[in-house]
């Protein structure tokens, strides 16, 4: 809407689709194309109504997640070409920028170099930038638009600066990750005064690191999510528009900016508008903005678009194709009980990583709660389902005390209710999911008792039937994620490395159901989780 001194802009945002991932039991690939067809059908009605007066951001985390997501990926990395079904998709659906996130360098900076190469629009990161000579990777950082009311519009992209905790120093070689916060101050300011920007857009893969509405901290102080630093430190951001933590957020502001964040898997549209009005030199001013999410509803009767029934051919090929067979149930009935009572699932990929990594001694998470299991017959879409994430392996060398601290951090996952029922500590539900920060172990013997304080949880602990000393080391296979540190193990980061490995733990699962024609998996009691009763 305009008059010649008043107008609205408005900002679409998607953030963290991960290839529109969803449970296994909605979709056959597990590729929500219904819900990829129905977001491409809001987006674009939107872009019809505004025209000019609107933009669509693309928040990062698109291209991992998902089977389809990364499949692509890693046959655009061992090949070097080709196109992925999501670069596609923001064509088709007409992005006008894309911010990276934290997973789209989880294959490589090879891979997001031909990714971004041909792309149908910019990539935007000013914070990621090339270590000798400090310039941003991608290029430009910022764009700007001019509608036909004449209003600048300057979009700046920033991403988590956390990346190096997290990935394979091989993925990100040659790269530094500058708190956001610095890079803002800095191109924030030259959008408003060199560029001439009306209105200032920060689409930032990271989250809110305090309360919005009270300021106060809810996690840590790093550089993982500085969302609510950029409002309160950075003057003259209009709207920022955020992810990576999968929260609805809308209808909030901080400092005077409006904020947003849509979500998880394309679930969401978030949707930022704002007021204007002209002063009498010609300058446009914001007067007022709100923001909302838009839910996204799939049509039972929609169909995958043309371009992508190739790609989702070649996809279910590859995901149909038999591995192995299993002799024992490996059904998940319950996350929740999995994670308190062993489960044949958890001990099979220990020890899948253990014969990879010739240890004794491995650990691994139930990374997903719709996390199957297996069935009788095992596919790579079953592995799919169980383990969502391009992990490899490290092994590191954890003394006694080590392994005490990390049991000891695990059992901080549960909590007992008014009942005395084992639950899920709020902590690890909110603001998203982190069932990927509970490990079980195999290899040692130990009881966990949620009845205790956290920090005294661990009531027994044995390797080899006796009693683990504290000097006592122990080579641990784990995935990498979990070897950085990551998710509050920091004592994984005193540990020496003792080896590492490139190849992903769902290869190796692949590899380890391919070596034998039928698994018996006979399983063996060596945890307990005590102190309280489980809900049923």
């Amino acid at each position: 809407m305009t008059s010649s001194n008043s107008a609205t802009f408005t900002i679409l945002t998607t953030s963290d689709i991960h290839g529109f991932r969803c449970p296994p039991d909605r979709s056959p690939s597990l590729c929500d194309w219904k819900r990829m067809c129905a977001l491409t059908s809001l987006i674009l009605d939107k872009k019809r109504q505004h025209g000019s007066s609107l933009l669509w951001i693309d928040n990062g985390d698109l291209y991992q997640g998902s089977p389809i997501s990364d499949y692509f990926m890693k046959q655009i990395r061992d090949r070097k070409t080709g196109t992925h079904p999501m670069t596609q998709w923001l064509a088709a659906a007409g992005c006008d920028a894309f911010v990276p996130g934290n997973h789209e360098f989880n294959f490589g900076r090879g891979a997001i170099q031909l990714v971004s190469a041909g792309a149908p629009c910019p990539w935007l990161s000013a914070n990621i930038v090339v270590r000798e000579t400090l310039e941003p990777f991608f290029g430009k950082p910022y764009r700007i638009w001019t509608s036909k009311a004449g209003i600048r519009v300057a979009v700046l992209g920033l991403t988590t600066a956390y990346i190096p905790h997290w990935e394979l120093p091989g993925h990100i070689e040659g790269l530094a990750f500058l708190p956001a916060v610095e890079a803002a101050r800095k191109w924030v300011p030259y959008l408003r005064e060199k560029q001439g920007a009306d209105i200032v857009i920060v689409s930032y893969h990271g989250g809110l690191e305090s309360d919005p509405a009270t300021g106060e901290s809810t996690e840590p102080c790093t550089v993982e999510n500085e969302g609510c630093r950029l409002c309160t430190e950075v003057n003259g951001i209009d709207v920022l528009l955020t992810g990576h933590q999968h929260r609805r957020i809308e209808g909030q502001a901080i400092n005077g900016t409006a904020i947003v964040q849509p979500s998880v898997y394309g679930s969401y549209l978030g949707e930022a508008q704002l007021m204007l009005a002209r002063s009498d030199d010609g300058r446009w001013t914001v007067q007022g903005a709100y923001t909302r999410l838009i839910p996204v509803t799939a049509a039972d009767d929609s169909e995958a678009p043309e371009w992508l029934k190739p790609h989702m051919e070649e996809l279910n090929q590859w995901m149909d194709r038999p591995l192995g067979h299993m002799a024992t149930n490996m059904l998940i009935a319950n996350a929740h009980e999995a994670r308190i009572s062993k489960h044949p699932f958890i001990q099979w990929l220990n020890e899948v990583q253990m014969n990879a990594a010739g240890t004794s001694v491995a650990l691994t998470a139930l990374m997903d709660n719709h996390a199957p299991g297996f069935g009788s017959m095992v596919t790579m879409r079953d592995i799919a389902a169980n383990y969502p994430y391009p992990n490899t392996l490290t092994v590191l060398k954890l003394n006694g005390h080590q392994v005490k601290l990390a049991l000891e951090e695990t059992a901080k996952y549960f909590a007992l209710d008014d009942k005395g029922q084992i639950i899920v500590h709020p902590a690890y539900l909110s603001p998203k999911p982190q069932p990927f920060h509970y490990d079980m172990w195999e290899g040692i013997e130990y009881t966990l008792d949620i009845s205790r304080p956290p920090g005294e949880r661990v009531t027994r602990l044995l390797f080899d039937g006796a009693p683990l000393t504290t000097d006592q080391v122990l080579e641990v296979a784990m995935n990498h994620y979990r070897a950085s540190g990551s998710g509050g193990y920091a004592m994984m980061l005193e540990a020496p490395i003792a080896r590492q490995y490139s190849v992903e733990i769902t290869d190796l699962m692949a590899e380890a159901l391919l070596s034998k024609d039928v698994w018996h998996v006979e399983l063996h009691v060596n945890w307990h989780v005590t102190g309280g009763s489980i809900s049923r």
